[in-house]
């Protein structure tokens, strides 16, 4: 077992720590101050969490099982904190070791966040892609050779943006304009933990898919698959939408998504609803199909992250069949996912949690460096000059962010 995952002998358990009161959260703005080891989470349903950095707080590095969680709740009894909540960052890797935190000060309100105007000055920043748009264009046009040879149905490939600021960013900034541009997304702050299991940066994002929510026995699940960048004239944004409802190559990237995932489904529940068509989902910078998949549980035992872990890596994140698209991906881009395409969520004690895809993100080392990811489905039929588009329009959603100002047209 991880050290990290031992009761730190600095800290002994003290008098019983439950939620804050929304008395005491509407005395603090939501995002305010975001310090390392804090946690800040909502959802699409508005409900936040926020958390407020504690001697208790468990923070670890360890693997993504049900014996780590149920480790880190018993330790969260052992200190004394009431209703636990646990949060975490999940590779897209999921050998590879996770960042878990249970916030002993977790504050809980529902209801819009309300819009403050950001005070914090933009620095000056300086991006570096990995790779170039041409060279991405050129990695997009590799995988359809793969396509065409017939080695795999679909293939999702990201790209990434290096961003170093002038001067310190502040989290709680970021996350402010995240959520007016990005009101329906799951927004995050969740703390990374190094190998002492210390807090060390964070990941920050505006997800606006989700993988799974666990309510007793009834499970939602919302994947999404084909997009069009959205239009600033509302007529060419309306023409798009229309389009990408009735794109055969979209539809087909979606089937395979929601296919799989009903497959995956099937062992683990009674009752499998999966709709015949998608419906279209905006976000700020595209259009997405999306399919609202519902189900039940054969056994009340099992937990949303174990749904989640079953189903992941779905299509939409890696391609189809699964083995040979990661094999090509590991392949052909030029960096380690890390956390990218992962899973970033909450769960409880009684299992109940939703775990959402880690997408419109970046990895933020807590000072002035962050690494931003953008990914496209690649089928038959995919437009490597579009895939770039596509995958700038993500980028944006962060980039407006950190410069609403400064944002380049491909980057």
């Amino acid at each position: 077992m991880p050290a990290a995952l031992s009761a730190d002998p600095s800290t002994a358990p003290g008098a019983p720590f439950a939620a804050a009161s929304a008395t005491e959260a509407s005395a603090t703005s939501a995002t305010a101050t975001l310090a390392a080891g804090e946690v800040f989470f909502t959802t699409p349903m508005q409900q936040q969490w926020r958390s407020h950095a504690h001697a208790q707080d468990i923070h670890c590095l360890a693997p993504a099982t049900p014996h780590t969680v149920q480790t880190l709740f018993a330790q969260a009894r052992t200190r004394g904190i009431g209703q636990a909540q646990l949060f975490a960052a999940i590779p897209f890797d999921v050998r590879q070791p996770a960042s878990f935190s249970i916030p002993a000060r977790l504050v809980q309100t529902s209801g819009p966040l309300p819009q403050q105007a950001v005070q914090t000055p933009d620095p000056a920043l300086h991006t570096t892609p990995l790779p170039s748009p041409e060279r991405y264009a050129e990695l997009v046009r590799q995988a359809l050779a793969l396509l065409e040879r017939g080695e795999l149905h679909k293939i999702v490939l990201a790209r990434a943006l290096d961003v170093q600021a002038g001067g310190p960013l502040s989290p709680g900034a970021i996350v402010q304009r995240l959520a007016a541009r990005n009101p329906h997304a799951f927004l995050f702050h969740i703390p990374l933990c190094n190998a002492a299991g210390a807090p060390h940066g964070s990941m920050l994002g505006a997800s606006p898919e989700l993988l799974v929510r666990r309510s007793g026995r009834q499970l939602t699940l919302h994947p999404l698959a084909g997009s069009i960048p959205r239009h600033a004239d509302a007529a060419e944004d309306e023409r798009r939408r229309q389009g990408l409802a009735a794109s055969e190559k979209d539809l087909r990237e979606h089937r395979y998504v929601t296919q799989d995932i009903a497959r995956h489904l099937a062992p683990l529940c009674c009752e499998v609803d999966v709709p015949e068509r998608p419906s279209v989902i905006g976000t700020d910078a595209l259009w997405h199909l999306g399919t609202t998949i519902t189900a039940t549980l054969r056994d009340g035992a099992t937990t949303a992250l174990d749904v989640a872990l079953a189903l992941h890596p779905t299509p939409a994140l890696c391609g189809s069949p699964t083995a040979q698209a990661l094999a090509h991906i590991q392949a052909l881009e030029p960096f380690a996912r890390d956390y990218f395409a992962g899973l970033v969520g909450w769960q409880r004690e009684n299992g109940d949690g939703e775990w959402a895809i880690t997408i419109r993100c970046a990895q933020f080392d807590g000072q002035r460096r962050l690494r931003l990811y953008a990914g496209a489905g690649i089928v038959s039929g995919s437009d490597p000059e579009r895939e770039v588009q596509e995958t700038a329009a993500k980028l944006s959603t962060f980039l407006q962010s950190l410069q609403p100002q400064a944002i380049p047209s491909q980057s």
